[in-house]
């Protein structure tokens, strides 16, 4: 998204409140996203864990390389609190998310 593309609202929905503002400017630690802990699940991998995806129909063949770079993946289309549980770069470049966290789309690879 580009700046331009940015709207009052989306502002208020999704840019942190002046109270986390001015805990991050002190120093301070400040949760953002405001999420309680039982609202989301917990994931499997955390952001730099290299992992498989699937990326086809085949579940045998349609898989690639990649890493998490992203937990708690939105775009701007999605309904409000609307969430893929990981965004992942792909090792040739592409960016995808997985839909879902469990080993039908997206497992843990091991070097």
């Amino acid at each position: 998204m580009e700046a331009y593309e940015v709207t009052q609202e989306e502002l208020k929905a999704k840019f942190p409140t002046k109270d986390v503002l001015e805990k991050w400017h002190k120093g301070e630690e400040a949760e953002w996203p405001p999420f309680e802990e039982t609202e989301l699940p917990e994931l499997r991998f955390a952001i730099g864990t290299k992992v498989f995806c699937r990326i086809g129909p085949d579940a045998e063949t349609d898989w690639a390389k990649g890493e998490v770079v992203q937990l708690w993946y939105t775009e701007k289309n999605w309904p409000p609190g609307s969430f893929a549980p990981y965004k992942i770069k792909l090792d040739d470049g592409r960016q995808i998310f997985a839909p879902g966290d469990m080993d039908a789309v997206i497992k843990e690879r091991i070097e």
